[in-house]
C-alpha cells in the first residue's frame, strides 16, 4: 500500500509541474517520463532498504520520507524541465514569477484536461447510451409481440 501511495505522490508532483509550467517543447513529456521512471525506481529501492532497517514501520519516518520525496524530486524536476524561453521553472519561481491562472489553464489544455472535452465526451456517451437503450427496447418489443 505504501508503494501505491508513493507512486500516486510522484504522479501528482510530475503532473503539477507539467500543468503549472506549460511552456515546454514537444519532447519534454518524454524527458519527464524518463525522470519519473528513474525517480520511482529510486523510491522503490529506498523503501525496500528502509523496510529492511525497520524504519518503514514508523509513521513519522514515512511522513518525513514522503515530504523529502516531494522536495527532492520537485527540485530536480523544476531545474531539469526544459522551457521554450530557456529559463527553468525553478529560476522562474526564485525570481518571483509564479504560475498564474492562465498558465494553469493552458497546462490543462495542453494535457487535454479541459472541461469542454469532458462535456463533449459526456454528451457523446449519453447519446450512445440512449441509442443503445432504444435498440434494446426495439428488440424487447419484438420479442414480446412474438
Amino acid at each position: 500500500m505504501l508503494i501505491i501511495w508513493r507512486f500516486i505522490l510522484l504522479v501528482l508532483v510530475f503532473l503539477a509541474a507539467l500543468i503549472c509550467f506549460p511552456d515546454y517543447p514537444n519532447t519534454t513529456p518524454i524527458t519527464i517520463f524518463i525522470m519519473f521512471i528513474v525517480s520511482f525506481i529510486s523510491v522503490l529501492v529506498l523503501t525496500f532498504i528502509f523496510s529492511l532497517l525497520f524504519l518503514g514501520r514508523s509513521h513519522v519516518f514515512n511522513c518525513i520520507f514522503d515530504l523529502t520525496i516531494i522536495l527532492v524530486v520537485g527540485y530536480f524536476l523544476l531545474n531539469i524541465m526544459p522551457q521554450t524561453d530557456g529559463v527553468s521553472p525553478y529560476d522562474k519561481i526564485m525570481s518571483g514569477k509564479y504560475p498564474d491562472e492562465k498558465q494553469i489553464e493552458r497546462g490543462f489544455k495542453k494535457l487535454d484536461f479541459t472541461s469542454n472535452g469532458i462535456k463533449e465526451d459526456i454528451k457523446k456517451t449519453t447519446e450512445d447510451l440512449n441509442r443503445g437503450i432504444g435498440e434494446i427496447q426495439k428488440v424487447i418489443s419484438k420479442e414480446v409481440q412474438n
